[in-house]
């Protein structure tokens, strides 16, 4: 009897023990946080597609008297190299976006006379114009390209613009128009601000760079 009630009490142990362990929560195979997922309205941390080195100058005013009539146009001098490790077809596209809203996009056929006063301004011989500076770019310091921006004049209500280089990255995304539902297709772009104060009459105006980032455009 009593090796019966010992037995016994060994198995209600056992058991009680057992469900112990059972009431346990369950531990995580891989108690490591999760990643979260990447946005893609942005751009990723660090480069996965090829990027282009770009260097660029102010924007500046430029008045031009063609037919008696002065045309003002803006400009911004830039060299691109390609430090990527492979040849890449350059096609760049420049745009402007004032505070008011205004989009402005550069001139890819330049009046020949704006292009030549810009380029002597410059002083740099190798000044390819926009519509010539499209193209297959090899690697290398050597085969840097020099070109420039053009643009119309100016949303002359405004104090604050968006200036965004594209075709400088292989970097892109999809994501949902969210009116239409349909998948749009967004490229890493790189975004100048510029600020220009008002200035008096008689004096060129100084665009002032405030900030420099990539964003997914």
């Amino acid at each position: 009897m009593k090796r019966f009630s010992l037995s016994c009490l060994l198995a209600g142990l056992i058991l009680a023990a057992g469900l112990t362990v059972s009431l346990l929560p369950a531990r995580a195979a891989d108690d490591t946080p999760a990643v979260p997922a990447h946005d893609p309205r942005e751009p990723s941390r660090a480069p996965v597609s090829w990027e282009l080195t770009f260097k660029h100058g102010p924007l500046e005013r430029i008045i031009i008297n063609a037919d008696g009539k002065d045309q003002t146009y803006w400009y911004m001098r830039y060299t691109v190299t390609n430090n990527s490790g492979r040849d890449i077809l350059f096609v760049p596209d420049f745009q402007i976006l004032a505070e008011t809203g205004t989009v402005i996009n550069s001139i890819k056929i330049v009046p020949n006379n704006v292009f030549e006063k810009i380029k002597g301004l410059s002083g740099n011989n190798l000044m390819v114009s926009p519509l010539n500076v499209d193209g297959k770019l090899l690697q290398g310091e050597d085969n840097a390209r020099d070109s420039v921006a053009v643009f119309p004049a100016l949303d002359s209500d405004a104090r604050n613009f968006q200036v965004f280089a594209m075709g400088l990255s292989g970097e892109t995304s999809e994501v949902t128009n969210p009116v239409t539902k349909k998948p749009v297709t967004l490229q890493k772009t790189l975004e100048l601000d510029y600020n220009l104060p008002g200035q008096a009459i008689g004096i060129d105006p100084v665009t002032k760079l405030t900030a420099t980032k990539w964003v997914m455009k």
